[in-house]
């Protein structure tokens, strides 16, 4: 004798299982493709603050050594080194977030 079993064959139907409601709002809009221009303009310039914040972090300095000769001693700052390093992670992020709005922006709706 067999059995019916309580669920169809894909499984038991959760309360949870059910499918999202959509609000209709389409993700292809246009103003995505100006969002996204904006933020490779915020990236570039994130790049440049990093490059002359890292520049400000490192000092070489010369000093009189014996006999005549110079000693090269290069200081790193911290400060401005960890600004740069900031500034050039969040220049990548922009940047992340540029190329999915531009996909969004061009990508098929529905």
């Amino acid at each position: 004798m067999t059995t019916a079993e309580p669920w169809p064959a894909s499984g038991p139907k959760l309360d949870g299982d059910a499918e999202p409601v959509r609000s209709g709002g389409r993700l292809n809009q246009p103003w995505r493709a100006a969002v996204a221009g904006l933020e490779l303009v915020a990236a570039v310039a994130l790049v440049l603050l990093a490059w002359w914040a890292w520049h400000r972090g490192v000092v070489t300095i010369y000093l009189p050594g014996p006999r005549g000769a110079v000693d090269v001693v290069t200081r790193s700052i911290g400060s401005w080194l960890s600004g740069a390093v900031i500034a050039a992670t969040f220049a990548g992020l922009l940047l992340i977030d540029a190329l999915r709005q531009i996909g969004l922006a061009i990508r098929a709706g529905d």
